[in-house]
């Protein structure tokens, strides 16, 4: 049994893979990932790191450096803090060229210093020099009282708040894994929408020419589709392979997204786990419902409810699971064997999924394949031989085994 099926898969896997457009239209499509990538790479630019503040102190204020240092005003990169007079001061505020810039002078006096800046102030500076001069005020007064101004900072360092909250904030979506997740249901949706038409084009095409009736004086029907569902199924998992590796390799080679939080390897992985269930429930139906046609005219009565049955998962998908990526109506879909493969990994891309949910889905849709195995060739035996108008589906469910 095992002969004839595999010869029939590697006929079909071997003719997909020797056609000039086929291998064109890879190759062109591996092309524009890598484009996709090297422009991204040019046209995002990567986050500079901020540079510290750099203020100048006049001699006579020279206590404040200390906490100024602190950085009190939450300054990202902190600040330091240099001794200047008045003449350097005022020169390097008034030269565009000094590097690092000088932001601002502080002189005065401790308790209320005066900022010089170029033109306008800047009130990040001003909130840091306020602050400085604050603690620095607030030092000189323990001292006067007999107390430790570090004691005293360090209790203060010790205050911190608590929060809490009655609604729990919505769950925040990367840019960089929202981008992912479009990727690898859009290259689903490209595989499983190829493969199924190839095998509902080859099933009708068989018919067509009276090719099928050679065929199946050698094989029984379940061999010839088993053969052609395997070897469509290869070239498929194929496609996958190439594409997702070649979009998984620029994003993690250039370093497209440097802060993304996701496993780009083991994303790649579910990609390929949910191609091979998804194409185990929709080609068997593309196999076997093609069987009801006898012309490549009629395809279309055939293939457009099979076609709409994943466009409608891959939307919901797109639109629900960003919007609502915890709520129960995701949860629930995301357990059903035809939204399974596409809602499943972009769930996992975004990082909403409870450690159950991916093995549930992975075991009913896993469990539903034997139940369409059983339809599709049902209706493929029923329906193959049949020529002139399409068969009913009722029709062919209800013929002999």
């Amino acid at each position: 049994m095992r002969g004839p099926i595999l010869t029939v898969a590697r006929r079909e896997f071997m003719t997909r893979m020797v056609t000039k457009s086929n291998i064109i239209s890879l190759a062109v499509m591996v092309g524009a990932i890598i484009a996709f990538g090297i422009a991204g790479k040019i046209l995002v630019p990567d986050e500079i790191e901020p540079e510290p503040l750099r203020l100048g102190l006049d001699p006579a204020v020279s206590e404040l450096a200390t906490h100024l240092e602190a950085a009190p005003a939450g300054a990202a990169a902190g600040v330091t803090v240099e001794e200047l007079d008045e003449a350097a001061a005022r020169a390097e505020l008034a030269d565009p060229d000094s590097d690092p810039r000088l932001e601002a002078w502080v002189t005065g006096e401790v308790s209320a210093p005066t900022v010089v800046f170029e033109k306008d102030p800047d009130a990040e500076v001003l909130a840091i020099v306020e602050q400085a001069a604050r603690a620095a005020t607030t030092a000189r007064a323990v001292a006067d009282m007999g107390g430790d101004p570090a004691a005293l900072e360090s209790a203060l360092a010790g205050v911190a708040v608590t929060v809490d909250q009655v609604v729990e904030p919505e769950t925040e979506i990367d840019p960089g894994q929202m981008i992912v997740s479009v990727v690898v249901v859009s290259l689903l949706l490209f595989a499983l929408i190829g493969s199924g038409s190839m095998i509902a084009m080859g099933v009708v095409e068989e018919k067509t020419s009276r090719v099928v009736e050679i065929l199946l004086s050698t094989i029984r029907p379940g061999q010839l589709l088993a053969g052609k569902i395997l070897g469509i199924g290869a070239y498929g998992l194929f496609q996958i392979a190439v594409l997702g590796g070649a979009a998984t390799g620029v994003v993690a080679g250039l370093g497209v997204f440097p802060d993304l939080e996701i496993n780009l390897g083991l994303t790649f992985l579910l990609t390929v786990v949910w191609f091979l269930l998804g194409f185990g429930v929709f080609a068997l139906l593309f196999g076997g419902f093609a069987a009801l046609v006898s012309r490549q005219e009629d395809i279309g009565s055939v293939t457009t409810p099979l076609m709409f049955a994943l466009f409608v998962p891959f939307y919901v998908s797109f639109f629900l699971v960003p919007a609502q990526p915890d709520s129960t109506l995701t949860k629930v879909l995301s357990q059903i064997p035809f939204f399974a493969p596409f809602m499943m990994p972009t769930r996992a891309a975004v990082g909403s999924l409870e450690a159950w949910e991916m093995p549930l889905a992975l075991l009913l849709t896993a469990l539903t394949i034997p139940v369409l195995v059983w339809i599709s060739a049902r209706v493929y035996r029923r329906a193959v031989l049949h020529t002139g108008g399409r068969m009913k589906l009722s029709e062919a469910l209800r013929g002999p085994r």
